[in-house]
C-alpha cells in the first residue's frame, strides 16, 4: 500500500527529467487511473515559458530575413529573446533590417548570404557561432518564383529557382545540423514551403511547375531530414504559407508575364474578380506559426508540414445560403 501511495505522488517537472526508464515506467503504469491527469500537471511549463520566454539565450539563423516573410520572423524570434543572425543576400536591405531591429532594442545581426553556394551556407553557420556561440534555430524563408509556362521555361530560370528554393535550404540545414550534432546541441529547424507544393495558384493561371517541384521538394526534404535528425535531438518541421502581402509576390514574375501580352493580364485580372485567393495582409499571421514552431510547442513534433494559406484550396462557400437562418440566401420562408 506504501508503494502505491508513492508511486501515485504527482512528480515534479525536475523529477521526471531525472527519472531512469525504469522508474517512469513504474510512473506509467500507476494502479489508479484518476491521478494520470492530474500527474501531468506537474510536467507542464507555464505558457509564459513556452511562448513568451521560451527563446530566452537561444540563437536563430532566418534566410531572406531582410525582408519579406523573414522580416517578420526574425521579429518573433528576437521579441521572445533570441539573439538572431539575418543571412541576406542583400547587403542594403540587410544592413537596414539590423538597424530596425537594433532599435527595438533586438540583439540582431547581418551576415551576407546566397544560399545557392553551399560555402555561404556554411558561412552563416559559421558567422553565428564566432558572433553568438552556437545556433539552435533554423528557419530557412529564403525563395524566388518566375511566372512563365511549362512549354516556356529555359534552364536558367529553373535553375535559379530549384538552387534558391530547394538547393538552398538543404546545405543550410546539413550546416547547421552538422554543428549541432557535433556539438551535441539539439535544436529546432523550420523550414518554408509554400501552398503551391499542394496546386495552390490562381485557378486556370498557374503557371510555376518549376516553383512547384521546388516546394514539394521541400517539403520531402522536411520528412526525410526530420527522420535522420530526431535522433541527435533536432526537431524538423515546415511551413506551407499560401499568398501573402511582400515584396516578392508583388515583384517576382512581373517581366516573364508581360511576355503573355494583354489578353493573359485581362484573364487574370478576371479570375481574380470571379475567384478571390485568401492573402495574408501581414506576413506576421504566417510568422506567428513558424515562431510557433521554434518553441517548446513543437516537442512533440517531427516532420509536420503547416499549412498556413487561409483555406485557398478550400472549394469555399462565397455566399451564405440558408433557407432557415436570418440574414441568409433566401433566408426562412415568409409565409
Amino acid at each position: 500500500m506504501a508503494d502505491q501511495e508513492q508511486v501515485s505522488q504527482k512528480p515534479s517537472s525536475d523529477d521526471l527529467d531525472k527519472m531512469s526508464r525504469g522508474q517512469w515506467n513504474k510512473v506509467r503504469q500507476m494502479p489508479n487511473p484518476d491521478d494520470l491527469a492530474r500527474m501531468t500537471l506537474g510536467q507542464c511549463k507555464p505558457l509564459e515559458e513556452v511562448f513568451v520566454k521560451g527563446l530566452e539565450g537561444k540563437v536563430a539563423i532566418v534566410t531572406a530575413g531582410a525582408t519579406g516573410l523573414g522580416y517578420n520572423i526574425v521579429n518573433r524570434l528576437a521579441e521572445a529573446g533570441a539573439k538572431v543572425v539575418i543571412a541576406s543576400h542583400s547587403d542594403k536591405h540587410g544592413q537596414k533590417a539590423v538597424e530596425d531591429f537594433k532599435a527595438l532594442g533586438y540583439e540582431v545581426s547581418f551576415c551576407l548570404t546566397d544560399v545557392t553556394k553551399v560555402a555561404d551556407c556554411y558561412g552563416a553557420v559559421d558567422f553565428a557561432v564566432k558572433t553568438y556561440g552556437g545556433i539552435d534555430i533554423l528557419v530557412t524563408s529564403a525563395g524566388v518564383w518566375d511566372e512563365i509556362a511549362f512549354l516556356d521555361l529555359d534552364e536558367a530560370i529553373y535553375d535559379h529557382v530549384l538552387d534558391l528554393d530547394l538547393k538552398g535550404t538543404y546545405f543550410i540545414a546539413q550546416a547547421a545540423a552538422r554543428w549541432m550534432v557535433a556539438n551535441k546541441r539539439p535544436g529546432r529547424m523550420v523550414f518554408v514551403s509554400s501552398a503551391a507544393h499542394a496546386g495552390e495558384g490562381l485557378r486556370g493561371a498557374v503557371m510555376n511547375t518549376y516553383y512547384q517541384a521546388a516546394k514539394g521538394g521541400v517539403v520531402s526534404l522536411t520528412t526525410g531530414a526530420a527522420a535522420e535528425l530526431k535522433q541527435y535531438g533536432i526537431h524538423v518541421n515546415c511551413v506551407a504559407p499560401g499568398g501573402m502581402f511582400t515584396y516578392g509576390a508583388l515583384y517576382n514574375g512581373r517581366e516573364n508575364a508581360k511576355k503573355y501580352g494583354d489578353e493573359y493580364a485581362a484573364f487574370k485580372a478576371q479570375r481574380r474578380k470571379e475567384d478571390p485567393m485568401p492573402v495574408a495582409f501581414n506576413p506576421d499571421q504566417v510568422a506567428l506559426v513558424c515562431y510557433a514552431l521554434c518553441t517548446p510547442m513543437s516537442d512533440f513534433m517531427d516532420g509536420v508540414t503547416i499549412d498556413v494559406n487561409g483555406g485557398s484550396l478550400l472549394n469555399a462557400q462565397m455566399r451564405p445560403f440558408s433557407y432557415s437562418v436570418e440574414g441568409c440566401i433566401p433566408g426562412p420562408s415568409k409565409e
